[in-house]
């Protein structure tokens, strides 16, 4: 009888076993389809990126990366036509003022020079032919002009003896030969008049000449001074205590008047010109303190300048520096800049989610307590720094949310993370 019992007993658990694996594999089977049946949309989790909600001091602050360029530049441009005969100074060299940089070449100018000079000399020497030659015809007149006097006065003495004798009625003259002297005595002034007008005449037609001969040689000399400055101008000279940023030219280059040839830059007066995002340049403003990072050293700065164009995105803001500049820096060096706007004593913050936006409602996914579920929620962001924001509604400190792209899921209400 005990052996029937067991084997009665086998064979119950034989007939149980698989029904109880089944109803099992059910049970898990409805609760795994309730799970998935509480979200929308399943996504990986090694495709997303979370930022956790903080409290505390938030300081809001904008980053760009940029370069330091120089705050004074200066090109060097030619003024004459010429071709180049040498460059004496290579790119990145420090040069002093008055050092020589580039030499053209320009025969025609040369050739210039040498016959303005020539043609001054001519006139100077001609000049100086006429002036004599004037000097002559005036000695000449001048002695006319004495003859003519010296025949009036004698005249007059004449006419003044006759005059008296003939009044004294002596008879020793007679009234013809008084009248006569008197007629003669009158011609003789009046040529000796004319004389003196003449020698006035020519006396101020030499001054007229002189002056037209002095014109025309300053205007002579100006442009000899121009051919010779023309020929300095074919060596190009530093114009600061600089570096040598850029040449321009070879040897052997045909350049035209107006070219640049060299970029000089001072290596002591810097600024950094920093791109920053267009969306976060809204709270950046003259004055506000920069610290600039050149990867060796960080040196302090203010906004000196914002772009008010922008350009692919990002809007240009020029730095200048309140310190001194560490040895490292040094022009087209790229740097990193740190904008402070303001600090806020105590709020809730986040890591700044992908096109979230300052003083805006977003949309964003909020973790679940076990981090399998994102659920969609409206927060309302506040101020914003280049890689955390304000949240003023919506989150709670500790609280998870999805920080990378969701542009692609963002109409479903909950999202399963795998």
């Amino acid at each position: 009888m005990d052996i029937a019992v067991n084997k009665q007993k086998k064979t119950i658990f034989k007939k149980i076993w698989p029904i109880a694996i089944v109803v099992t594999i059910i049970a898990i089977a409805i609760k795994y389809s309730a799970f998935l049946l509480q979200a929308d949309f399943v996504i990986d989790n090694d495709t997303l990126v979370y930022g956790e909600v903080k409290q505390g001091q938030f300081s809001i602050s904008v980053r760009g990366a940029g370069l330091l360029v120089p705050d004074k530049i200066k090109w060097l441009a030619a003024s004459v036509d010429g071709h180049v005969e040498r460059v004496v100074v290579k790119p990145g060299k420090a040069v002093k003022k008055g050092e020589l940089i580039i030499e053209l070449s320009n025969p025609r100018l040369k050739q210039l020079q040498e016959e303005s000079k020539w043609e001054l000399e001519a006139m100077i020497a001609e000049s100086k032919a006429s002036q004599a030659e004037q000097k002559s015809g005036l000695l000449f007149q001048k002695a006319r002009m004495l003859d003519a006097k010296l025949n009036y006065k004698s005249s007059q003495l004449r006419l003044d003896a006759q005059q008296e004798l003939f009044n004294n009625k002596t008879g020793a003259v007679s009234k013809i030969d008084y009248e006569k002297t008197k007629l003669e005595t009158q011609q003789f002034k009046q040529r000796w008049q004319i004389q003196e007008e003449v020698l006035r005449s020519m006396t101020d037609n030499i001054v007229v000449q002189d002056n037209a001969r002095k014109s025309r040689i300053n205007k002579m000399q100006k442009t000899l001074e121009r051919a010779e400055q023309q020929v300095k101008d074919l060596m190009i000279y530093a114009s600061l205590d600089s570096v040598v940023q850029d040449v321009a030219v070879e040897p052997g280059q045909r350049v035209n008047m107006g070219s640049n040839l060299a970029k000089l830059a001072q290596q002591d007066s810097l600024i950094a010109e920093l791109q920053v995002a267009e969306l976060l340049i809204g709270e950046v403003k003259l004055g506000q303190q920069v610290t600039i990072d050149t990867r060796n050293n960080k040196v302090n700065g203010v906004v000196s300048r914002v772009d008010p164009a922008v350009v692919n995105g990002n809007v240009q803001v020029d730095v200048t520096f309140t310190e001194q500049l560490p040895t490292d820096a040094r022009p087209d060096l790229s740097v990193d800049g740190e904008i402070k706007i303001t600090d806020i004593a105590d709020t809730l913050y986040v890591s700044r989610p992908i096109f979230s936006q300052r003083q805006s409602n977003s949309t964003l996914y909020k973790l679940s307590s076990d981090g399998n579920i994102a659920q969609r929620t409206q927060v309302r962001l506040g101020k914003g720094s280049s890689n955390q924001i304000q949240v003023i509604e919506g989150l709670s400190v500790g609280d998870r949310i999805i920080i990378s792209d969701s542009s692609s899921w963002q109409t479903y209400q909950k999202i399963r993370i795998n």
